[in-house]
C-alpha cells in the first residue's frame, strides 16, 4: 500500500515527484488536503467548470501525495501545484527527474545526483574554470568596447545556481584577483560585489525557490543588481571619485545634470547599469545553465529545463522515449530499462 509519510522508503518511480509535493506542501503553509480539494475546485469554477464537476474528494488528493504509487494523474497533479502557488509545468520537471533518478537506482549504475565521484569532481572543476573563463572574458570585453555595463558576473551566475552560491563566490573572487593583471589592485574590492551576486542567484534559485517561474526569475534578478550596487556605491565613491570609468561617467554626468549631487548620481547610474548587467548575466546563465547536465543541476528548480508541451502538438499515439505515455491522462512507466535527460 503505497504511503503518504514524508518519511517513507523513496522506492517508487514517481517518489521524487511525489517528494516535491510534499515540499511545495510544507513551502505553501501546509494546507490540509481537504483546503487543497477546496482550492482546486475553486480554480476549476474559475476555469469555468461547472460547480458540481468541479467537486473533488479530499481522499483523492491525499492518493495524489502518496509515495510507491505506480501512475501518475498528470491533471490533478497540475491543478495541486497551482493551488499551492507554484507553476503547473513544474510537474513535467519532476516526473522527468524521478525518471532519472528511479532508473539510476534500479539498475546499479551511476546516479544522476549531485557530484560525488571522481568523474564528476572533474566536471565540477572544468565548469569552474569555464565559469572563470566566462567572467574574464566579460571583462575583456567591456573594456575593448567600452560599455556601461560589466559582464563579469555571466560565470558566477552560472556556478551559483548549478553548483551552490559559495561555489558561485569562489569563481567571483577568483575573478577579481585575476583581474588584477589588467585593472590593477582596484579590481580586488570589487570582489564583494560579486560575491554578493553570487549569494542572491545561488540561495535565490536553491533555497528560496525564485527560479520555479519566469517572474520571479526575473525579480531574483533585480534583486542581486540592487544588492550588488549596495556595495558597489560605496566601492566606487572611494577608489575612483569623480575619475569614472568611460561610459558610467556619461550616464553619471546626465543624471548630474538634474540632481546637482555626485553621490545620488553615481547610485542612480550604478542601479541602472546594475539592472542591465544582471538581468543579461541572469538570463544568459538560465540557459546557460539548462543545458548542464542533470548531474551537475540537480539541486536548481529552473523551469526551462523542461518546457511544456506546445499546445498545438497533437499528442503522440504511444510511449515516447523519455518513458511517459503522453496518450493516457496520466503518466506510467513504460518497458525501458533507461532513462535519461
Amino acid at each position: 500500500m503505497p504511503s503518504a509519510d514524508p518519511a517513507a522508503p523513496r522506492d517508487g518511480r514517481w517518489d521524487h515527484l511525489i517528494e516535491r509535493l510534499h515540499e511545495l506542501r510544507n513551502q505553501a503553509g501546509a494546507p490540509s488536503y481537504a483546503e487543497l480539494a477546496q482550492r482546486v475546485a475553486e480554480q476549476r469554477i474559475a476555469d469555468g467548470m461547472d460547480a458540481h464537476r468541479a467537486r473533488i474528494a479530499k481522499s483523492s488528493v491525499h492518493d495524489a501525495f502518496r509515495f510507491g504509487r505506480t501512475r501518475i494523474n498528470v491533471a490533478l497533479t497540475e491543478e495541486l501545484v497551482r493551488a499551492m502557488g507554484a507553476e503547473p509545468s513544474a510537474v513535467a520537471l519532476w516526473a522527468r527527474e524521478s525518471l532519472v533518478v528511479h532508473a539510476s537506482r534500479t539498475a546499479g549504475g551511476p546516479a544522476e545526483e549531485p557530484p560525488s565521484t571522481a568523474s564528476d569532481r572533474r566536471q565540477v572543476v572544468l565548469l569552474l574554470l569555464g565559469c572563470l573563463a566566462l567572467n574574464l572574458g566579460g571583462r575583456v570585453f567591456v573594456d575593448y568596447f567600452h560599455l556601461p555595463i560589466y559582464l563579469d558576473m555571466v560565470g558566477t551566475a552560472v556556478a551559483a545556481i548549478a553548483l551552490g552560491p559559495w561555489r558561485g563566490a569562489g569563481v567571483g573572487v577568483a575573478t577579481n584577483l585575476i583581474g588584477v593583471i589588467g585593472s590593477g589592485w582596484v579590481s580586488i574590492p570589487f570582489g564583494l560585489v560579486n560575491v554578493a551576486g553570487a549569494l542572491v542567484w545561488g540561495y535565490g534559485v536553491r533555497r528560496w525557490h525564485l527560479g520555479r517561474s519566469l517572474p520571479r526569475f526575473f525579480g531574483l534578478n533585480i534583486l542581486a543588481a540592487l544588492a550588488c550596487s549596495l556595495l558597489a556605491v560605496p566601492i566606487i565613491v572611494t577608489v575612483y571619485g569623480h575619475d569614472l570609468r568611460a561610459g558610467h561617467d556619461v550616464i553619471t554626468n546626465l543624471v548630474q545634470d538634474s540632481v546637482h549631487t555626485f553621490l545620488i548620481a553615481v547610485s542612480f547610474s550604478n542601479v541602472l547599469t546594475s539592472l542591465a548587467d544582471k538581468l543579461i548575466s541572469g538570463f544568459v546563465a538560465l540557459v546557460a545553465v539548462s543545458a548542464l547536465p542533470l548531474a551537475l543541476r540537480s539541486h536548481t528548480e529552473l523551469l526551462v529545463v523542461v518546457p511544456p508541451p506546445h499546445p498545438a502538438e497533437p499528442p503522440s499515439p504511444g510511449p515516447s522515449s523519455s518513458g511517459i505515455d503522453h496518450a493516457s491522462p496520466s503518466i506510467r512507466p513504460v518497458n525501458a530499462p533507461r532513462y535519461r535527460l
